[in-house]
């Protein structure tokens, strides 16, 4: 499959396809694999030499995103174990001091979510990742002389802008060298990594600062900085992804492309399930009060947290397999895990207060929720081509994360104590109702748009190539370079070629 052959021309272009018009840009703007592909030709790896850069890559990769979410996690449980173990009196916190800790961590979330994934796109991922990753360890032990709300305040705040980065350098990653199939696969199994036993904040900073150094050496920025590939594997690497119809990536910020993710419906429909569905994480760190409200000792407590953690792996480990079985069972998967949702509220809700363990049960079966939390954040990014609009996307969707997390945790006031049913009832009707609809929608919605495209498929309205131009330095002509289309950054309006995984 040859994807950079050339012709030159000081006037004319090659027609490449009967109805079609091919997509052109100057080289500046094409796809950094564009660049690989002008130094070596390969053909696609065979099926034993796919499935072989295949396994190089989770070997190297996988291991990284796993331990990156394993941190996220210890990090977010530490606020809420430590409330059952001292924190409220140690640093002399009343109920709604505590919950505008869990809310002020994400306006620093917000904050920086933009300023974030703009640098990811200017700077090489790896290296700005590696580096957010340090000073969110230097921060994190940072908690350990506070011991007020002023001094956690600004602690937490800080938290959030470093850890912005964390989850968008991990997506944009795994577009660069997985599958859309892989992708949706490697995601639970991430977030099912994030479930452990609470650490102290001194572990977790020395811990992720180390983790931190080590990104920076062995972290790849993209496939053509991958040293654990060959350069043929590594344009082997990007050939074998090429049912993404996406590039890997592109320094420079395109203003279309930014237009066009503002423009795109399905945009705001996976921001509104990022924020909806967070409405509900602000139980994160009240379930071990809500726990132990129940009637259940500080031990107890902590012995019956664990079960959630147990469940949640199960579960997201349950829904990497049917995602490695199936295909396009995203939408199903997530609506039928918000059915658990459902039940947990209403039970949460019904139940006599004395039945301590049906009330329990109530709190444990949330913990399929998780998984369309790892599903559809993963479905986004896939729905997006071209860098700039991809990295939007996925900035608009952590930014609705953002809102999600800040509200959640004042839901829990001191006054709705201790059943919470304002609570329970807004988690049942925003939190789990209405992201199951919007999944559904989505999925209908990509429907009717992949089989539009199959109609302009059917009649030549399609092209896979397009051109990149570029000028001798010697002569002046224009040198005109017949490339796959994937190699040009082209948005997912822009290449008709694009099918949207459901």
């Amino acid at each position: 499959m040859a994807l950079d052959k050339k012709t030159s021309s000081r006037n004319t272009v090659e027609p490449v396809a009967e109805t079609a018009t091919a997509p052109t840009l100057p080289e500046r703007y094409a796809d950094e694999s564009y660049k690989l592909f002008s130094q070596v030709e390969v053909s696609e790896a065979s099926p034993e030499k796919a499935r072989d850069i295949r396994n190089k890559c989770l070997w190297r990769i996988l291991p990284f995103l796993c331990i990156g979410y394993h941190l996220m996690y210890l990090d977010k449980q530490t606020l809420g174990s430590s409330s059952i173990l001292g924190i409220m009196d140690d640093a002399h916190l009343n109920s709604n001091q505590y919950n505008w800790l869990s809310s002020i961590f994400y306006f620093g979330y917000l904050i920086a979510e933009w300023p974030q994934n703009w640098a990811l796109q200017r700077f090489p991922v790896a290296k700005w990742l590696a580096g957010n990753l340090i000073v969110w360890g230097g921060i994190t032990i940072l908690h350990i002389p506070c011991n007020n709300f002023g001094s956690l305040f600004v602690v937490r705040i800080l938290l959030g802008v470093a850890e912005a980065v964390i989850v968008p350098a991990f997506l944009l990653t795994m577009s660069m060298f997985f599958t859309y199939q892989e992708q949706s696969v490697i995601m639970p199994i991430m977030w099912a990594c994030g479930n452990s036993s609470p650490i102290t904040s001194v572990i977790t900073g020395v811990v992720t600062i180390i983790f931190g150094v080590v990104v920076w050496i062995m972290f790849p920025d993209n496939p053509l900085q991958a040293q654990f590939l060959t350069i043929e594997e590594r344009a082997q690497a990007i050939l074998r992804i090429k049912e993404n119809h996406s590039g890997i990536e592109q320094k420079r910020f395109k203003k279309h492309q930014f237009i066009e993710a503002l423009k795109d419906p399905k945009t705001w429909l996976f921001f509104l399930h990022a924020w909806s569905q967070e409405m509900a994480n602000g139980t994160t760190n009240q379930y071990s009060l809500i726990i132990q409200s129940f009637g259940f000792t500080t031990a107890e407590t902590t012995l019956l947290g664990c079960v959630s953690g147990g469940t949640a792996l199960v579960s997201l480990l349950t829904a990497a397999v049917i995602l490695h079985t199936t295909t396009n069972c995203r939408a199903w998967l997530s609506a039928f895990s918000y059915l658990f949702c459902i039940v947990s509220a209403v039970l949460l809700m019904t139940l006599p207060w004395s039945n301590k363990w049906g009330l329990v049960t109530g709190i444990w079966i949330r913990s399929p929720g998780g998984i369309p939390y790892s599903v559809v954040m993963v479905w986004a990014a896939n729905c997006s081509a071209g860098h700039t609009k991809k990295t939007t996307v996925i900035a608009l969707y952590h930014i609705g994360y953002g809102l999600g997390n800040i509200l959640s945790p004042q839901l829990f006031q001191p006054r709705w104590k201790p059943r919470y049913y304002p609570t329970w009832t807004v988690i049942l009707v925003v939190a789990s109702i209405f992201p199951a609809l919007i999944v559904l929608y989505l999925r209908y919605y990509l429907v009717q748009e992949n089989k539009r495209r199959d109609r302009l498929a059917d009649t030549n309205h399609c092209t896979d190539t397009g051109i990149v131009e570029s000028y001798d330095d010697d002569t002046g002509n224009k040198i005109i370079h017949v490339v796959n289309a994937n190699q040009l950054d082209l948005t997912d309006r822009e290449n008709l070629s694009f099918r949207y995984v459901l």
